[in-house]
């Protein structure tokens, strides 16, 4: 699969009582609109149907305005801070389709290092995924891989059916550096023969996470 992931953006998330973090996304990427309501929320859907679908009619935006308005709810009933959804070329005029969410909590944790090999010690003993302590640029993480069956809503099928369909997630666990929280990235994909793939992908945009108070400390230090 050829993905062109030279071209990236900066994305900033914020939420309350904790520090912020900043994440770049290769192009391909639309993050949903988490931080709106009402009118706002509904026009910045509709916004976002267009872009992912350019050459789609009415009759298809009005579809998938509902599924990913449905979606934006799901995402702030979970408390994300962070979804977007991914379309890629992988060739022969066929789309490799992904997710990528972010949760940011309180953790309590008295260092990076101690929360990540305390997560990796449980994960590895509790979870059936392939557990990994990762060493970033931003700090310790832990990688977990697992697979899972989801439901695809039938308005978003091509048969106008409920589909049931096997994905492949890749989870990275980031204590934050600058204070007791913990981030949990989390990418999606149904494209199990280009998860090599967006593996790779997903080990870039790690790397690009940091923390801007922890920069800002390193500097003055």
């Amino acid at each position: 699969m050829a993905m062109d992931t030279t071209a990236t953006t900066e994305h900033e998330l914020t939420a309350a009582d904790l520090p912020p973090l900043l994440l770049a996304l290769p192009a391909g990427f639309h993050p949903l609109p988490l931080g709106t309501e009402g009118a706002e929320r509904e026009a910045a859907v509709s916004a976002l149907v267009r872009e992912i679908f350019p050459r789609g009619n009415e009759t298809l935006w009005a579809g998938f305005a509902g599924v990913y308005s449905d979606t934006v709810e799901m995402m702030l009933d979970a408390e994300l801070s962070f979804a977007a959804v991914g379309f890629f070329d992988v060739g022969d005029g066929n789309v490799g389709q992904c997710s990528l969410t972010v949760a940011a909590t309180v953790s309590g944790h008295a260092s990076p290092e101690t929360a990540a090999d305390g997560i990796c010690e449980i994960l590895s003993r509790t979870s059936e995924a392939e557990v990994q302590r990762l060493d970033l640029p931003c700090g310790p993480a832990v990688l977990a891989v697992s697979g899972r069956e989801i439901t695809v809503d039938a308005r978003a099928t091509t048969t106008g059916e409920d589909t049931v369909v096997r994905t492949r997630q890749l989870q990275v666990m980031v204590p934050f550096p600058t204070g007791p929280y913990l981030a949990v990235f989390t990418m999606e994909t149904p494209a199990m023969q280009h998860w090599e793939d967006f593996s790779t992908m997903m080990s870039e945009i790690m790397r690009s996470v940091a923390f801007p108070e922890q920069d800002a400390e390193n500097a003055d230090g």
